[in-house]
């Protein structure tokens, strides 16, 4: 694996945010447990030290932008109209992150749609989706979640099944549009390999 840039190593070795972040101290609170998640998951999974900063530094820096403005975010991101005010800071940050000179497209990619999930998200994609939704601070379902997060990484698949339906059930519940991004990551999930013609 290729050095890792500045931001990427200080978010993944030292636990520090960028400079531009514009988080409360909740939401850094929020993004140090997903970290810490993404940490023991790698870990667990055998990844050497370089792979653990990284994912650990995808937690630390997916809420980054989270409570900027709507319109400034949207100043940040090509295609603003096609995402709701409120996930606009995974795609400003992923272009944030560029804009400074990380070229990691997986880790940029899982930051991006953190939130929505995406067809082509590999395991760090995955695994922030998981994390971000699981991490320990969220009361809501926290049977559940704590659950999910004792199978895990052991029961990724089924876990990451479950995490989806919960979140996409919600946003139905609540009468929200499914974007076309998860869309296309609950086929992506859902669907066994070979059968999609």
């Amino acid at each position: 694996m290729p050095k890792l840039h500045p931001i990427i190593h200080a978010a993944g070795a030292e636990r520090q945010h960028p400079d531009w972040a514009v988080m409360t101290k909740a939401r850094r609170r929020h993004t140090r447990r997903v970290g810490r998640l993404l940490w023991e998951w790698s870990r667990t999974l055998g990844h050497d030290r370089t792979r653990r900063i990284r994912w650990r530094a995808a937690g630390l820096l997916h809420d980054a932008l989270k409570d900027e403005s709507p319109e400034t975010l949207g100043l940040e991101v090509e295609d603003a109209g096609a995402w709701p005010g409120s996930l606009l800071h995974g795609p400003a940050c992923a272009n944030r992150l560029r804009a400074a000179g990380v070229e990691d497209e997986l880790l940029l990619r899982a930051i991006a749609f953190h939130t929505t999930g995406h067809a082509d998200f590999r395991a760090l994609g995955q695994a922030l989706y998981m994390a971000d939704f699981l991490e320990p601070g969220r009361r809501a379902l926290s049977r559940e979640r704590a659950e999910w997060r004792h199978r895990m990484p052991s029961d990724w698949h089924a876990v990451l099944c479950e995490v989806a339906t919960a979140k996409i059930g919600n946003l139905l519940r609540r009468g929200i549009p499914i974007s076309p991004a998860t869309a296309g990551f609950w086929r992506t999930v859902t669907v066994p390999a070979g059968t999609i013609r």
